[in-house]
């Protein structure tokens, strides 16, 4: 996609309107090569999003963000750690009060990855619970993203919509029972289940203790996944829930978070080993 941008409209169904532009679009304006452009953009994005998570929640946080089980994506040319990037910015600002910068953010959040209307999610649970307007137009500013890759697909390709009719291919259909759905069907590894039952659990507990555009966001980022009816990917799209992530240090800590911590980066380097050997799943 950054060498070639998406295929023409008549040449079928285009399985790439599932990626979102920015990633590649990003890595083209470099003028490098494309493996390294996407891999300097990758690691600096993986820097940003650290940084931002060490001064939202402390350096346990950030740790736990870069030993993630499927931490090692945010090197490689995936779209994981712009998109970790910019929500983590996003949240950040918010936090500030900064609302106008945190809806930009948000906006490359959305037009990275589709669950980047996560902060747009976020803004708009600040402006409800605090009753602040400018939260509620720096979250219509944050759905400008997705906004813009919708239009683009409406002109290109005739349907606005046309990156999520196509999830179908790739088994995934949002649906209400989605998660009874995702749990059941058993077509996954034992990992995948490990990791979706702890987030659960860590959004559940982050109810009520943390400030509403924090548990609404990484409730969001736990949900929407899950309401695709599998498992699949469950663990990469948790990696980059820096809500939730953020939440982490405050529901455990001391002996017990540095041994979560420990587990994460084992399995961490155990998937890395799998992906290096064109085994790993996704």
């Amino acid at each position: 996609m950054t060498r070639d941008g998406y295929p023409p409209r008549h040449e079928g169904p285009n399985h790439h309107l599932v990626f979102f532009p920015l990633y590649p679009l990003l890595s083209r304006a470099t003028g490098l090569d494309v493996f390294w452009a996407a891999f300097l953009l990758s690691n600096l994005c993986c820097l940003i999003a650290a940084v931002c998570i060490l001064r939202l929640a402390g350096f346990e946080a950030a740790t736990l963000f870069l030993c993630s089980p499927r931490s090692h994506f945010f090197v490689y040319p995936y779209s994981e750690a712009l998109f970790a990037a910019a929500l983590a910015a996003s949240l950040l600002l918010l936090r500030s009060r900064r609302f106008f910068a945190a809806g930009l953010a948000g906006a490359v959040a959305s037009a990275t990855r589709s669950p980047g209307v996560a902060a747009a999610v976020a803004l708009f649970a600040e402006a409800f619970a605090e009753r602040r307007a400018r939260a509620l137009l720096a979250g219509l500013v944050a759905l400008g993203g997705i906004a813009a890759y919708m239009w683009w697909c409406h002109v290109a390709q005739g349907d606005a919509l046309a990156f999520m009719y196509l999830q179908s291919y790739h088994g995934r259909t949002l649906s209400l029972l989605g998660p009874f759905h995702a749990f059941l069907a058993f077509d996954t590894d034992p990992d995948y289940y490990l990791v979706a039952i702890a987030a659960l659990y860590v959004a559940i507990r982050l109810i009520r203790r943390t400030p509403a555009w924090q548990w609404t966001s990484a409730a969001f980022l736990v949900l929407l996944p899950l309401a695709t009816g599998t498992l699949a990917a469950m663990i990469r799209y948790q990696a980059t829930n820096v809500p939730l992530i953020i939440g982490v240090p405050s529901l455990v800590q001391g002996r017990r978070f540095w041994i979560i911590t420990g587990m994460c980066l084992t399995l961490m380097a155990f998937e890395a080993f799998l992906y290096g050997k064109g085994i790993g799943h996704f």
